[in-house]
């Protein structure tokens, strides 16, 4: 284990690229660090400037470079003898529709693949806080309709820029009608059908059927002690400390979890002694 003398943090985002940081290396050197700590760099929502708000764990983000970029700079870093500790976060993802987990369960409820992934309470519908007044308000002022979501093409709610996915089984078949509803009262009952409940970010301290992060919506809550999602959620940082692209690993807010010791524990396990 080659144990970090000093660090030299770098915030990614923001039009610092691996590449841009490559070009840093020789400077790092001379500061006599002895390894980068790189700040989260998985896909996360669309002008993200911190990364903590993840879409994609198995993905580096292609805005900084991508995977090639990523081994560019760490073959860079290896060149000139410093390593790398990489920020993960294993407490939260993003609750966008970005992010394809997060859609899944807005699309399918409880029936979803990822449904158990986040930390959900399915004894009822799904909250998302992100509209600006009740639905009922939102509704009446004509803000939401049913259209094509421009990415899937399917049915979906649409508000301003958002198309919330509207479950299968209560639109195919009848694609043509469900296009075309206008009258509120079958809009509101249309709404009533979707394992989600679009409400109002102002109800979200007294009504959430999900953990968030402190009080920030947009960010769900991962039931990691689920030895499927520990898996789901960590294949790629795995692979790049196995492979030797990365020395070591800061967890973000483990304190979030349900059981920390445990999630070290297994983490150790999975990474090795040297990491």
């Amino acid at each position: 284990m080659k144990i970090p003398i000093a660090t030299y943090r770098i915030q990614f985002r923001n039009g610092m690229t691996f590449d841009r940081a490559a070009g840093l290396v020789p400077y790092l050197k001379r500061l006599g660090v002895s390894h980068l700590y790189a700040s989260p760099i998985f896909t996360a929502t669309s002008g993200s400037t911190h990364g903590y708000d993840v879409t994609d764990a198995n993905e580096i983000e292609p805005a900084i470079g991508g995977r090639a970029g990523f081994d560019r700079m760490v073959k860079t870093l290896k060149q000139a003898g410093l390593g790398l500790i990489i920020d993960i976060v294993p407490n939260h993802m993003a609750a966008s529709l970005e992010n394809a987990w997060w859609h899944d369960v807005v699309e399918n409820g409880a029936n979803s693949r990822y449904a158990r992934h986040f930390d959900i309470d399915w004894s009822r519908r799904l909250t998302l806080p992100f509209l600006g007044d009740s639905f009922k308000n939102v509704l009446e002022n004509g803000d939401i309709v049913v259209k094509p979501d421009p990415k899937t093409a399917r049915p979906a709610f649409a508000c301003f820029e958002s198309f919330y996915p509207l479950a299968p089984e209560t639109w195919q078949g009848r694609e043509d009608a469900i296009l075309n509803i206008t009258d509120k009262a079958a809009l509101a009952e249309l709404h009533d059908r979707q394992p989600y409940r679009l409400m109002s970010w102002r109800d979200a301290p007294r009504d959430l059927s999900y953990r968030r992060f402190f009080e920030i919506t947009g960010l769900a809550g991962m039931r990691v002690e689920d030895n499927a999602v520990f898996d789901d959620t960590h294949r790629l940082i795995l692979e790049l400390v196995h492979s030797g692209a990365v020395d070591g690993l800061r967890v973000d807010h483990m304190d979030g979890l349900a059981d920390p010791k445990a999630y070290l524990e297994r983490l150790r396990q999975q990474t090795g002694p040297d990491c």
